[in-house]
């Protein structure tokens, strides 16, 4: 069964440019970690790796953006327009953010 930060890096075309890395992931993740269905929070001894996922990849995807951001128009020699880039990685985050759902806790 693959990890949350396995899934993660599939999700989010992570080494593909502009690229994250795996510190980056992992950091993401980490903001994202949410009690387990024991109701165990993170951080604790019990606690079974749970994440919103579709919220890290969201913002996996927002990072993404902002490195396209800072880079020139056309990619020299590539013919990539790094406009195009950032408006694909947002509608990769938009994408993400779209399939959350409100969720409640009942005790």
């Amino acid at each position: 069964m693959p990890t949350g930060l396995e899934k993660l890096k599939l999700l989010s075309a992570w080494d593909a440019e502009p690229a994250v890395g795996e510190d980056d992931l992992e950091t993401v993740l980490d903001l994202h970690s949410m009690s387990d269905l024991n109701g165990t929070p993170p951080g604790a001894e019990e606690w079974l790796p749970t994440y919103d996922l579709t919220a890290a990849v969201a913002e996996i995807w927002i990072v993404k953006a902002a490195r396209a951001a800072a880079l020139t128009e056309v990619d020299p020699g590539t013919g990539i327009v790094t406009s195009k880039v950032f408006d694909n990685c947002i509608q990769m985050s938009k994408h993400y953010r779209s399939k959350r759902s409100a969720t409640a806790r009942l005790r």
